[in-house]
């Protein structure tokens, strides 16, 4: 797909969701609880144990957070879509 994150619109820390607004105008709400509740991953951990989740930004596109980790536009777009499906149903 290619395309990139433009802006972080909203954080729901406590849910592990995120708005995201992409380039082309597309945006939706990124469910990341199935990824953030897996606590046994090295940066995951460190994010949840730093507080960090809320500490996240756009960087080339993608959405990063201070330790490093990073997670892919296309992948959080798909996500979003398929979010999206299941609200529909």
């Amino acid at each position: 797909m290619g395309t990139k994150i433009k802006k972080i619109k909203k954080i729901s820390q406590d849910k592990y969701r995120i708005t995201l607004q992409y380039i082309d105008g597309f945006q939706g709400v990124a469910d990341l609880s199935s990824l953030f509740l897996d606590r046994k991953k090295p940066l995951i951990g460190e994010i949840l144990r730093g507080n960090l989740f809320s500490k996240c930004f756009i960087e080339s596109g993608a959405l990063a957070w201070p330790n490093g980790y990073e997670l892919c536009p296309d992948m959080l777009r798909a996500l979003i879509r398929q979010g999206s499906r299941k609200e529909a149903a």
